[in-house]
């Protein structure tokens, strides 16, 4: 229900979606509007909107030279902002996004810009229904502490918005991580919300940790074809002095995580002296396919699945074309393995290109 003028009051754990439309449909109209996510509140405004930035700044009485950081409710968003897709910003937004960490990317303009993707679920329901970034920033006047509540929106910045919505407190209480990415090294500008594990992502690639391309491999339940895929393919990688340069990795469409993958796929790799026995089966996610380089699908299906996901994957995928030996002896896992090797060499060339075209 309405609490006070213009503040919308919406569970955050089960969004009214009826009230989420009633605020992008301000938003849409070019209002100013402020919202939760998981580290502080917000105010921003869509960024087609005229002189969104303009108005922010005279809100929050903020210098032309600070920017401001342009919030994404989907991964399709960041081709709508023309982000320059280098394997560190791909690293990084697999691991960190959506969540708690702001990164600063370059465009494919050559300029830097500031991209949040928050993980509430208030904030990225408002994001996608209003169909385009937000351009936003905390809803507190410079120099102020940053707001965890709805009520300290309202003091802070009185009559600023023209709808608040109050999700309650937020969950970490703390501003985001910000992380430039636009250099050859990750360096982290200020450390906020999972800055402890910003931090150690960011000695990884320091210490020569960070491939230049990763490779997906994509089946139903990540428990067969896709885990003996990767390890067949890490294997011959690593047997090519190229484990450093590429990343592979797979998941499933209908995966559960946590799941091992079966005793049958374990037990064909073992007779190549390939261990996947510590393989753990993942979902796919969006994160994976727009950060992944080349997508192998083990069939049309699984391609059509990520196509539906993601649309943009379509021009990095490859279908193998490989039968599902899920419940079958080992004698049809072997010929299962035999089948992905045989295609996989058919495209190697492509696998181990590491110059992108």
């Amino acid at each position: 229900m309405t609490v006070a003028s213009g503040v919308i009051k919406i569970d955050s754990h089960d969004p009214d979606m009826s009230r989420i439309r009633e605020v992008a449909s301000a938003c849409r109209e070019g209002k100013v509007v402020a919202f939760p996510t998981e580290t502080v509140y917000g105010i921003g405004g869509k960024m087609s909107a005229p002189e969104i930035e303009k108005r922010l700044r005279k809100i929050k009485g903020r210098p032309d030279t600070k920017p401001f950081a342009y919030h994404i409710g989907d991964w399709e968003m960041l081709d709508v902002l023309k982000v320059k897709k280098t394997p560190l910003v791909c690293a990084m937004a697999r691991q960190f996004w959506p969540g708690p960490v702001t990164f600063v990317i370059p465009d494919l303009a050559g300029q830097k810009i500031g991209i949040r993707f928050p993980r509430n679920r208030i904030a990225i329901a408002l994001i996608q229904e209003i169909g385009e970034p937000l351009i936003a920033t905390s809803a507190n006047a410079s120099g102020k502490p940053s707001p965890h509540t709805a009520h300290q929106v309202v003091e802070q910045l009185p009559g600023a918005f023209d709808q608040l919505i109050d999700g309650g407190k937020t969950e970490l209480m703390l501003d985001s991580t910000v992380l430039d990415l636009t250099g050859e090294m990750p360096v982290i500008l200020r450390k906020g919300a999972q800055g402890a594990e910003v931090e150690k992502a960011v000695e990884k690639i320091r210490s020569g940790k960070c491939p230049r391309k990763c490779i997906l491999i994509v089946c139903t339940g990540n428990s067969c074809r896709s885990p003996m895929a990767e390890g067949w393919l890490r294997h011959e990688i690593e047997a090519r002095g190229l484990s450093s340069e590429i990343e592979v990795i797979s998941c499933g469409t209908n995966a559960r995580d946590g799941l091992p993958c079966t005793p049958e796929a374990e037990f064909v790799l073992r007779n190549r002296e390939i261990d996947i026995s510590n393989f753990r089966g993942r979902r796919c996610r969006k994160g994976d396919l727009w950060g992944s380089d080349l997508i192998l699908a083990m069939a049309s299906q699984h391609a059509e699945d990520m196509e539906a996901m993601l649309s943009s994957v379509k021009s990095k995928t490859i279908t193998l074309d490989v039968e599902d030996p899920i419940g079958m002896g080992l004698h049809v896992y072997e010929k299962t393995l035999l089948a992905i090797e045989s295609k996989m060499q058919q495209h190697m060339k492509k696998i181990l290109q590491l110059d992108q075209p």
